[in-house]
């Protein structure tokens, strides 16, 4: 790990044009990816350390990682990576439901359709190859990029920003429930959702969508709830 680190920090330092953004990314997969853990507290200082960086590109960094929900400042307390309620765990899968059926719908238009087919069927071969494999963090990736498709082939800026914010939050709690028996259940669903596209059935396909997200959010719940107990007995040792 100490090596992947002095390697991004070689990368950063030899680029200043783009040093937040880099610091910003390496973040983001870290809270994402949860090797920063929710309630984890953020200090510049240990940032500071670690990046062997000024605070000013740190402090750009947290502020795009605020924006988009994963870090959040307390006064007198500084940056804690964002924690749930389930109430937020229910609103979230609601809305990124939404988007994600909208983005569908966006997919319509003829000139978009057979891309979106294309792309969604490399999606689903790969994904189907590294299921078979039993590599699930790299499916993780391929499940992510299915959803992400819509969006590109929807081709509408203000959708894909509202998507962009709320899915940094998806990340984080679908981190927590992949695993075996759940990632089935979700490739699957994301086969119905590509045959009703080939079927050019995309009210179907949206409608599919929210079912697919609502299964999500019973996942999420599920393992936020066994992640706290286990936060827990860990704090109480």
């Amino acid at each position: 790990m100490e090596v992947v680190y002095w390697f991004r920090r070689e990368i950063i330092m030899s680029n200043k044009i783009t040093l937040s953004e880099q610091i910003y990314d390496e973040l983001y997969h870290d809270i994402t990816d949860q090797r920063l853990v929710c309630g984890q507290k953020l200090t510049l200082k240990v940032l500071k350390d670690r990046f062997n960086v000024s605070h000013t590109p740190i402090r750009e960094a947290l502020t795009r990682l605020s924006e988009n929900g994963l870090v959040t400042y307390y006064s007198n307390c500084g940056v804690t990576v964002t924690e749930f309620t389930e109430t937020d765990i229910r609103e979230i899968f609601q809305f990124i439901g939404e988007l994600d059926a909208l983005a569908i719908q966006f997919c319509k238009n003829s000139f978009t359709q057979a891309p979106l087919l294309i792309e969604l069927g490399e999606i689903i071969k790969k994904g189907n190859k590294l299921l078979e494999e039993g590599n699930i963090t790299e499916w993780k990736e391929y499940s992510e990029e299915f959803h992400v498709a819509f969006y590109r082939h929807a081709q509408n800026h203000y959708l894909n920003e509202a998507a962009t914010r709320i899915r940094a939050k998806v990340e984080v709690l679908s981190c927590m429930y992949y695993q075996k028996p759940n990632v089935e259940k979700i490739n699957e669903g994301h086969m119905e959702i590509y045959k009703a596209v080939q079927e050019h059935d995309f009210d179907r396909a949206s409608e599919i969508m929210r079912y697919h997200l609502q299964y999500d959010m019973v996942y999420a719940l599920n393992a936020y709830k066994d992640y706290q107990e286990r936060a827990k007995e860990v704090s109480e040792q």
